[in-house]
């Protein structure tokens, strides 16, 4: 728990033993954010596996450069995402001297670009488009898409909409969303099992 910064809790009551078994089984509850219940499940994993009587490995005692490079990999990680925009629509995309797409990209910290081949046009409709290609981590991704969705919807002359020029509120408040968002992983552990992860009164599981 203090590695991992996850909850982990074993439950008291017996369950039927796994298929090809005929040992009981507990549940073993693993509460935290995305990164902390990975983290714990690793450590669990690398606990069981290690021969019997060992310490906990030293490499789960080291779970915070773990966590640390885990949501810095995370964060780092870039994405791509194609969408086509009605050619019309582009310059309004682009803005005057590409002041426009400037600011998204400046406001997003995503690389936002438009390619400048024509597409067929959408089902529907007579007008070709264009490919918009948007580059970044997920977040940067996500804001910058609905910036440009919202600067599209608004009317036609207008300034890029106010509320697209706080991107970092939103990146921020995004982000610490994410961060605390908690999930709840089971995993059914052989009884004969369960003392390894308590260890001599509690020592191992906190």
């Amino acid at each position: 728990r203090d590695a991992s910064r996850a909850f982990i809790k074993i439950d008291n009551d017996d369950l039927p033993p796994s298929p090809g078994t005929n040992e009981p089984c507990q549940q073993l509850r693993v509460t935290g954010t995305e990164l902390q219940v990975q983290v714990a499940l690793g450590m669990i994993d690398e606990l069981l596996a290690s021969p019997l009587g060992s310490e906990l490995p030293v490499s789960s005692q080291r779970s915070d450069l773990a966590i640390g490079a885990a949501a810095s990999e995370a964060a780092s990680a870039k994405t791509e995402l194609q969408r086509v925009v009605p050619k019309s629509q582009v310059s309004r995309l682009i803005g005057p001297g590409g002041a426009t797409i400037r600011r998204l990209r400046d406001a997003s910290r995503a690389f936002i670009k438009i390619d400048n081949d024509d597409l067929p046009p959408s089902p529907g409709t007579n007008e070709p488009c264009q490919q918009l290609r948007v580059t970044g981590t997920e977040l940067q991704v996500q804001v910058a898409l609905g910036m440009i969705d919202e600067l599209l919807a608004s009317p036609l002359g207008s300034e890029l909409p106010v509320s697209s020029q706080r991107s970092d509120l939103a990146i921020g408040a995004a982000a610490s969303e994410a961060a605390s968002a908690k999930t709840e992983l089971q995993r059914v552990v052989p009884k004969s099992q369960v003392s390894r992860l308590i260890g001599p009164g509690g020592a191992t599981i906190r």
